[in-house]
């Protein structure tokens, strides 16, 4: 059932300064049972292009996303808005609850077998191919049954190809690939 249009949607508060309580929040916010099967449909609709109300009332409701994480240098911008839209759409395809910070993204990658030239596409990719790769990363680890996975890496590569100046896009490449080869070294091992 959907939650009617004027309903807030409630989840729990975010600290500004730390983006993996930002991500929790929404995937708390990720299932049918909080936001409806409607929105659920539309957010795994999101392209590049214009972005669903679905997109808008969990982006900006309730400071699921806070300023601090939305702004570009204190102005809201559309680079910005499009990579959380891409974050959303690629974590729906893992919902309901599709974030742990148990399990880092690329172990998780690794573990389900995804091709190692898939990944290299992923943390060389830019702009709409890194929301593509992104995409093609969840729907990956949906289809091969992987529960959850921290989100927050790659949160921070979608993020620092968007311009957010306080997320280092060479840190995030660097735990991606840390994760992903040290599963593929065990497993070449074995």
């Amino acid at each position: 059932m959907d939650v009617p249009a004027g309903e807030p949607i409630l989840a729990p508060q975010a600290d500004s300064r730390r983006l993996g309580q930002v991500i929790a929040s929404i995937s708390h916010l990720l299932s049918a049972e909080r936001i409806g099967t409607g929105a659920l449909a539309e957010l795994r609709r999101i392209t590049g292009e214009g972005l669903p109300p679905a997109f808008w009332r969990l982006y900006l409701a309730d400071n699921v996303v806070p300023p601090y994480w939305r702004d570009r240098l204190g102005t809201s911008q559309i680079r910005v808005d499009r990579a959380w839209a891409s974050l959303i759409r690629a974590m729906v395809e893992m919902a309901p609850i599709p974030h742990s910070f148990k399990r880092p993204f690329g172990t998780a990658l690794a573990e389900s077998g995804y091709s190692v030239d898939r990944f290299v596409r992923l943390v060389r990719a830019k702009e709409e191919q890194l929301a593509r790769e992104v995409r093609i990363a969840g729907s990956w680890l949906a289809r091969q049954g992987v529960g959850q996975v921290n989100w927050e890496t790659p949160a921070r590569l979608l993020l620092a190809d968007a311009g957010i100046r306080r997320v280092r896009r060479e840190w995030a490449v660097h735990q991606l690939q840390r994760h992903f080869f040290r599963v593929q070294a065990t497993q070449s091992k074995a």
